[in-house]
């Protein structure tokens, strides 16, 4: 039996990995054959009377972590939020990892080709990266391109059976299944896309669910390559546009954004610099990210573009294109 220990699993990705990872029917099937541990700041009492071990840490002391890794062989981590986060808590955990005899260690990437160490917010995760190569400690980095959920933003459909036994309050939040709501490139609801570019550069969507269920399935392999890539569709941005025009039986408002002007966005408005940054990014070729736990776990089908966003703006009545105030991130 192998323990796995999720940190950052409280909210967001890790969430959504965690639900699935301890109630998914392959891991009863196998006679239990991970036992997953909580690693949390805080008691998280709904998971410790579900019989789910929550082990309570403080990142600034090491002690703490070491113990709470006691006997635990995979660390799964999903630290988000500030860029002090994603570095300092990490660069902690990667430690006390070592020091407790971990074996293996993921480090929380799910994002672009080679990490997407370019953008500000994430520059702090090559130190950690860095950490985890030479740490002795088997390791891959998992990526997934953009989250697919991110064109059920703002969409008015009510929340399903399934969403509403996970805690969901509409189907937005459903659909986004932890993420927050963002109208990254498209603004699904205005009908408008902001592309990077001329639109055309191939990107990896990847539904948050997808991810789980990749991610479940990586933890039974017998080693681990230093890339772990999933892929739930391929597209350029025009080619989305496109499936939601269909869906919608509208015309969008396009218009392109050269990289210079991303560029100088980035540099001078700080809240849209992490948006401009990823758009760069993705010009620059870097949301394609690789298909190997595609190739690896055939069985698993992942969902497409075109069926999420039918499934999530499919009957819903919209208005006439307009441009809307970009939405700032970060």
């Amino acid at each position: 039996m192998v323990v796995v220990a999720l940190a950052g699993a409280m909210s967001g990705l890790g969430l959504t990995v965690l639900r699935h990872l301890t109630s998914s029917q392959s891991n009863d099937k196998n006679n239990h054959i991970h036992t997953f541990v909580i690693l949390s700041r805080s008691p998280q009492p709904a998971w410790t009377d579900r019989g789910i071990t929550v082990r309570e840490v403080d990142y600034a002391s090491p002690s703490s972590l070491v113990q709470a890794l006691q006997g635990v062989h995979t660390v799964l981590s999903f630290i988000g939020g500030s860029a002090s986060a994603l570095r300092n808590s990490q660069l902690a955990l990667v430690a006390a990892a070592q020091e407790a005899g971990v074996r293996r260690f993921a480090p929380s990437e799910f994002a672009l080709r080679g990490g997407g160490y370019g953008l500000d917010l994430y520059a702090g995760k090559r130190e950690v990266w860095d950490a985890v190569v030479t740490s002795g400690m088997e390791y891959t980095r998992f990526s997934c391109g953009i989250f697919m959920g991110l064109l059920a933003t703002g969409t008015p459909k009510g929340v399903t059976r399934a969403g509403a036994e996970e805690g969901a309050g509409s189907g937005e939040e459903e659909a986004l299944a932890g993420l927050r709501p963002w109208n990254f490139v498209v603004n699904v609801k205005a009908g408008t896309g902001d592309l990077p570019g001329d639109g055309r550069g191939k990107v990896v969507f990847t539904d948050t669910r997808d991810v789980a269920r990749f991610v479940e399935r990586a933890l039974g392999m017998e080693s681990w390559p230093e890339e772990l890539g999933m892929r739930g569709d391929l597209m350029d941005w025009r080619e989305v546009v496109g499936v939601l025009e269909e869906i919608q039986e509208r015309e969008f408002l396009v218009r392109e954004n050269s990289v210079e002007d991303m560029e100088r966005v980035a540099r001078d408005v700080e809240g849209k610099r992490f948006y401009n940054q990823v758009r760069v990014a993705l010009v620059n070729g870097e949301g394609v990210v690789g298909d190997q736990l595609n190739q690896a776990f055939p069985d698993v089908v992942p969902v497409d573009v075109k069926t999420f966003a039918r499934k999530w703006w499919d009957d819903v009545r919209v208005d006439e294109p307009r441009w809307k105030e970009d939405q700032s991130f970060m």
